[in-house]
C-alpha cells in the first residue's frame, strides 16, 4: 500500500503548513458521520470519521446505512456516500447500502481490505448488487462501480470501472466474464494479494492467454493487469501504465 502511504505523508505535511482544519462532518448518529448536502431539501451525505480522510480508518466491523437519520429535530435523507467516506477502513467487514443513496463518490471503499460482504438494498434504482456478487453495480451502465475480497463479477457486467478495486489487498483471485468490454484505470491497483486473474474464454476484447494470470487486451497484444503469479506471454508487445502497481 506504498500509493496510501505517500498519500498520508503528503497530507499530514499540508495539514502542517495549513494549520487547523475543518470537521470533516456536521454530525454523527450511531456511528456514522454526516454531512448536510441540502438544507433545505434536508439531504446529507455519509463522510469519513475524522478531521481528514487519509487518517480516518475509524469505521469498523459490519456498517448498514439508514435511508433517514433523525438530527436536532428534523429528518434528513441519506442520498449520497461521499468522497472517500470508507477510505482505507481495513476494519471494514461488511457494508449495506440502503434504497435512498443514488450517489456514490471517488475513493469511497478504496483500501477497504478487510470488506467480504457489500450490498445494495433491493429497490434501490440506480445501484444493484446482482445475483449477490458482493460489489456496487451502476445498473443502468452495467458498470461495477466498487468491490472487495469475495466479490464474483456477473456475466451482466460489462464495465470494471476506475479504482473498482484500488487498495483491495484481500483480493485472491478474480475472474473476468465474457461481457467486460471495459476496465476503468486502475481498476486493480495495490491488489497485493492477488494470485490469480482470468478473463473467461469467448471474451472479444481479453485475455489470459496461456493462463498467464494477467489481462491482456487482445486486439493490440497490451497487458492492463497484472499479478504476483504473472508470466508474461512471449506475444505480448506492450505493458500498460500502472499494469504492476502494487
Amino acid at each position: 500500500m506504498k500509493h496510501f502511504t505517500l498519500k498520508k505523508h503528503l497530507a499530514a505535511l499540508l495539514l502542517l503548513l495549513c494549520g487547523t482544519v475543518a470537521m470533516a462532518h456536521d454530525f454523527e448518529v450511531d456511528g456514522i458521520y454526516y454531512n448536510i448536502t441540502d438544507a433545505d431539501a434536508c439531504t446529507v451525505e455519509v463522510t469519513y470519521e475524522g478531521d481528514d480522510y487519509y487518517y480516518s480508518a475509524g469505521y469498523v466491523g459490519s456498517v448498514t446505512i439508514p435511508e433517514s437519520v433523525v438530527y436536532d429535530g428534523a429528518t434528513y435523507s441519506v442520498t449520497t456516500i461521499g468522497f472517500s467516506a470508507f477510505y482505507d477502513c481495513s476494519g471494514l467487514t461488511s457494508i449495506t447500502i440502503p434504497n435512498s443513496v443514488t450517489t456514490i463518490g471517488q475513493w469511497a471503499f478504496s483500501g477497504c481490505s478487510g470488506l467480504t460482504s457489500i450490498v445494495v438494498e433491493n429497490g434501490n434504482t440506480k445501484y444493484d448488487s446482482r445475483e449477490g456478487c458482493n460489489a456496487i453495480i451502476e445498473t443502468a451502465t452495467n458498470t461495477l462501480i466498487a468491490g472487495c475480497k469475495n466479490t464474483v463479477i456477473p456475466g451482466s457486467v460489462t464495465t470494471i470501472g476506475d479504482e473498482a478495486f484500488y487498495g483491495c489487498n484481500s483480493l485472491t483471485s478474480i475472474t473476468i466474464p465474457n461481457s467486460v468490454t471495459t476496465i476503468g484505470n486502475r481498476a486493480f491497483n495495490d491488489c497485493s494479494g492477488l494470485t490469480s486473474i482470468v478473463v473467461e474464454s469467448g471474451n472479444t476484447k481479453y485475455d489470459s492467454r496461456e493462463g498467464c494470470n494477467a489481462i491482456i487486451e487482445t486486439a493490440t497484444n497490451t497487458l492492463v493487469a497484472g499479478c504476483k503469479n504473472t508470466v508474461i506471454p512471449g506475444s505480448v508487445t506492450t505493458i500498460g501504465y500502472s499494469a504492476f502497481i502494487g
